[in-house]
């Protein structure tokens, strides 16, 4: 009998997010032959439980590049990757963080940790249908992800961490990033993106971001 990850390899479902339902399409039978199948792959380490009923195979089985910013789309439906994390893909920082960071709409928040890392979801409060203004559809290894663009990153990342207004350099500071990155935003997507924010204290450090760029203080 074929080992789960065995089939697993014969397919395009290799470098994918594996559910129960292409694990019964795979190996047919009954529910006890099929589970049977999955917890030998996990105690083998072949296969890794991302949360219940989602997995992956292992990337050295498969050969295949797993990018944590399309897993973390996965793990919460409808879930964008922003704050440190998304400056990270943009390549703003100097080490990848350890935690990636995604924003929900709905829902609690919360906390997933699995051999790939840990995944923390955080919902922001916006106006109206703005959820995903500023997120982007970003091309990955194997797929896609929503990705904030800088500028919401940053507009997330001043209502996470409650920063208040301290200049250029102190906000350079907060991010752990260097000056020379800021001259790639857009001042007038920064002002668009500060008016979606509930809290006051986030569209007016935004404001006055856009502000300073454009030259004001």
């Amino acid at each position: 009998m074929e080992t789960l990850t065995e089939l697993l390899l014969k397919t395009e479902y290799a470098g994918m997010i594996i559910t129960p339902a292409i694990i019964t399409r795979l190996a047919g039978g009954s529910r006890a032959r099929r589970w049977g199948l999955v917890n030998r792959a996990l105690q083998s380490d072949e296969l890794i439980r991302l949360k219940r009923g989602m997995y992956i195979l292992d990337p050295t089985l498969s050969r295949l590049d797993v990018s944590r910013l399309r897993i973390a789309n996965r793990l919460a439906p409808e879930s964008y990757v922003t704050m440190e994390s998304a400056l990270d893909y943009y390549g703003w920082l100097q080490e990848e963080p350890l935690l990636v960071q995604s924003c929900i709409a709905h829902g609690r928040e919360r906390t997933f940790q699995n051999a790939l890392g840990s995944f923390a979801y955080t919902r922001i409060p916006v106006v109206d249908n703005n959820f995903y203004k500023g997120v982007l559809r970003k091309a990955l290894p194997n797929g896609y992800a929503l990705v904030a663009s800088p500028e919401r990153a940053i507009g997330d990342l001043a209502y996470d961490r409650k920063l208040n207004w301290a200049g250029i350099l102190g906000l350079c500071a907060a991010l752990r990033t260097d000056v020379s990155y800021l001259s790639e935003l857009n001042t007038v997507d920064l002002r668009e993106i500060a008016r979606i924010y509930r809290s006051a204290n986030v569209r007016n450090f935004l404001s006055r971001f856009a502000s300073a760029l454009d030259g004001g203080s």
